[in-house]
């Protein structure tokens, strides 16, 4: 099955309409990609999710896959989609293999099949030492990564993770998202909820910032790498407070205390901008200073947040 996900003008409300949790969301999910969904916390990210698996009905819009509506047909969301809630999944009185082999046994796995598929996930995160530990035992780090291969096992055409790397330590947290660009590669659409923008940058093929409910950006990561080379940020710690006409021009500058400024440089702002820290450094009226690529939070930060000149 390789059919795009259709999300056309989701609407969400909660409260009597008083709380937008999804606001006018339009987007389309591809088979193939890695897609990073991100935004501050109660953004409605989870919301989306929750709509797309199903289990959440929308008030307006439609969320549409291979010809069926989600939302219409809870069945079919459910044959189609795999998720991966931000709660760990319930498996206390069960052993770590057999909490994995029991969703690949709903999925069809049966007997040798099964084995294999069970013990596929479990090398590929290194989690053969506690494979026949009971639940209650493990550390919650081990309790996400069961979640994830409960997920991905015996993998549905559609999988959702709500952050899916909370807890987990960065050797496996590269592990699960090296199994995430497998599964794009084969052919799943995968959507990631996550905060770690770090991550977004090396891993996902597409970038979507939400805001209070509103989709504000969507993008290709490669686009965004595109302008971390023309953008750059100046941290400056000063002697002294400087006032705004007395900084050098910049797309966006954020004080985060009364000495300390960070000026968001575009690439014609970069030359005046280290003519002036140079002055400032041999009038002895600047601490310390570092000027380096602008991530990918800085890129698009000043969408939801910071004070701007």
């Amino acid at each position: 099955m390789n059919a795009t996900l259709n999300i056309y003008s989701i609407t969400k409300t909660f409260n009597h309409h008083k709380v937008t949790a999804n606001d006018n969301i339009s987007t389309q999910f591809l088979p193939g990609e890695v897609t990073a969904l991100t935004g501050h916390n109660g953004a409605g990210k989870s919301t989306l999710l929750n709509q797309i698996m199903g289990t959440v009905k929308p008030n307006r819009g439609s969320i549409t896959f291979s010809g069926h509506s989600l939302a219409q047909e809870p069945a079919f969301a459910r044959n189609v989609i795999s998720m991966m809630p931000q709660l760990h999944a319930p498996i206390a009185g069960v052993t770590l293999r057999q909490a994995i082999s029991a969703i690949a046994r709903i999925r069809g796995a049966h007997g040798r099949a099964l084995r294999t598929e069970v013990d596929k996930i479990l090398d590929t995160l290194h989690m053969n030492e506690w494979a026949d530990m009971p639940g209650e035992k493990l550390s919650g780090g081990l309790r996400r990564l069961t979640s994830f291969a409960m997920t991905v096992v015996r993998p549905s055409p559609i999988l959702l993770f709500d952050e899916p790397t909370n807890d987990v330590d960065p050797v496996r947290r590269k592990l699960l998202w090296q199994c995430l660009r497998k599964l794009a590669l084969q052919d799943h659409i995968v959507i990631v909820v996550t905060h770690n923008l770090l991550e977004v940058e090396q891993y996902a093929d597409r970038y979507l910032l939400m805001h209070h409910g509103r989709l504000i950006k969507d993008e290709q990561v490669n686009i965004l790498s595109h302008d971390r080379l023309s953008s750059a940020v100046l941290t400056i710690n000063a002697k002294h407070a400087f006032k705004n006409n007395e900084l050098p021009q910049a797309d966006r500058i954020v004080t985060s205390d009364e000495f300390q400024y960070d000026l968001f440089l575009k690439a014609d702002d970069m030359t005046d901008a280290v003519s002036w820290l140079a002055a400032k450094v041999a009038t002895e009226e600047i601490r310390n200073y570092r000027l380096s690529p602008a991530s990918l939070n800085d890129v698009y930060g000043g969408l939801t947040d910071g004070n701007k000149r």
